[in-house]
């Protein structure tokens, strides 16, 4: 746990929290490059907030999205580093002057770590909503300002002109029937297509803002649209369609009504079954990283069941590097991404293939075991196990299967399977257990 991690925990937990009105609901935006920290800082606003939903990003996905797309929050949060070095094009100032302009008219919260009064006034300055040092951060004073946050935003919102904003979502060729999953930036639906006989998820990224997308933006998202269009596997969702209006990026993707693995869970597995769903991810992942394309993010949520009882990943690859990317922890990925992140990851450093083997591992020892192999309090306490605690035994029912799990929640890379295709030779030694398992 870093040192600014360890001051906004102790100093939060220094004044109890008055919670939010009961059944109020509200969205913030934690901005921060360390994960652990705004994890941390994501659990003092639901401390303060239980009913909100908390998004986090780097400062890096934050300045690349539009003021626009940043309207659905209440409140921005952002951490700034005042004691660190300035150098001739950027400094903190920078800093709080680019993130205020991101926020638009959304409520800009600073949080200071290494500031102090003349730093204070400076931000004021900006049109910052309030500034907060971080060794001083106070839960339950904390809890009245975003409260007046929301405040603030629904009045405005209540003043705005009402409008038909869904037709920003309208793309040429399909109808849109329902809206099945949304972030901050995309928003999927179940679509009719002229084109196809059956229906599609359709997910949308809309355009409010000529400045917000270049038209590097645009070649990058069709090239690799192209790519993924091109990964022919049963095993991996189809690409029907992909395009570029004036309002929006769209994808158009295989539609699974029979839902994901994480639904299928609530269900004990045989270990018949998960050793098939597991060969099936290994020979999709096989696919996708001989093409260049890594997942890391692999996890039941984006795990879909077919009517015949195959896995079918989606949100591979794509999500990380083009304009259709969420970079931000949404809270249902705060839950879940925590479970199976690969401790490279954890630390920062970018991931390769090894990072989905070691998150198929996860989802391995859940099918078999009936829970993840880390779970804690806490997220610190979860990120800290994957980086440090020894690997869990299977029961022994499904011992058997031990070496496999053990190889693939390794510390380190290297000790990992380096391949799919060397996974899949070891399951090929392995013939699955009974059904009743």
């Amino acid at each position: 746990m870093t040192a600014a991690a360890t001051e906004a925990s102790s100093s939060a937990s220094a004044t109890p929290a008055t919670p939010a009105p009961r059944g109020a609901r509200a969205r913030f935006l934690v901005v921060h490059d360390e994960l652990e920290l705004r994890l941390k800082l994501a659990d003092i606003v639901r401390e303060c907030w239980p009913q909100a939903t908390v998004d986090t990003c780097t400062q890096a996905a934050a300045r690349g999205t539009s003021a626009e797309r940043n309207e659905p929050y209440q409140a921005m949060l952002a951490v700034i580093d005042f004691a660190a070095p300035a150098t001739e094009t950027s400094g903190p100032m920078d800093a709080v002057q680019k993130l205020r302009e991101q926020a638009g008219v959304v409520p800009f919260v600073v949080i200071a770590s290494g500031g102090d009064e003349r730093w204070a006034v400076r931000t004021m300055r900006e049109g910052v909503a309030d500034y907060w040092p971080l060794h001083a951060l106070n839960a339950a004073d904390l809890g009245v300002a975003l409260r007046e946050a929301v405040r603030a935003q629904t009045a405005r919102r209540e003043r705005r002109p009402s409008g038909g904003s869904e037709s920003v979502f309208e793309v040429p060729g399909y109808r849109l029937v329902k809206r099945i999953a949304q972030s901050t930036r995309a928003i999927v639906y179940l679509a009719h297509s002229e084109q196809l006989p059956q229906p599609v998820a359709l997910k949308i990224q809309p355009i409010r803002a000529a400045e917000a997308v270049s038209s590097g933006d645009r070649e990058r998202f069709l090239r690799e649209c192209q790519l993924l269009s091109k990964l022919n596997n049963r095993a991996v969702a189809d690409v029907y369609d992909y395009g570029v209006t004036d309002r929006c990026f769209y994808l158009a993707m295989e539609y699974f009504p029979c839902g994901s693995l994480r639904e299928r869970l609530r269900n004990p597995l045989t270990q018949e079954e998960s050793f098939n769903y597991t060969l099936q991810l290994a020979v999709a992942l096989k696919v996708l990283h001989k093409s260049g394309v890594f997942h890391r993010d692999l996890k039941p949520s984006n795990l879909m069941l077919t009517e015949d009882n195959r896995l079918v990943l989606i949100d591979f690859g794509l999500a990380r590097s083009s304009v259709l990317r969420i970079d931000v922890t949404s809270p249902n990925e705060r839950v879940g991404t925590p479970y199976y992140m690969s401790p490279e990851q954890i630390e920062g450093h970018e991931p390769d293939e090894r990072c989905d083997l070691y998150s198929l591992g996860v989802v391995l020892f859940e099918m078999l075991a009936g829970a993840v192999p880390y779970a804690g309090h806490t997220v610190r306490e979860i990120l800290d196990q994957h980086r440090t605690a020894a690997i869990p035994q299977l029961p022994e029912r499904a011992a058997r299967y031990q070496p496999l799990v053990t190889r693939l929640l390794a510390k380190s890379p290297a000790d990992r399977f380096a391949s799919a295709d060397q996974l899949i030779e070891a399951m090929k030694e392995l013939t699955p257990a009974a059904p009743a398992g």
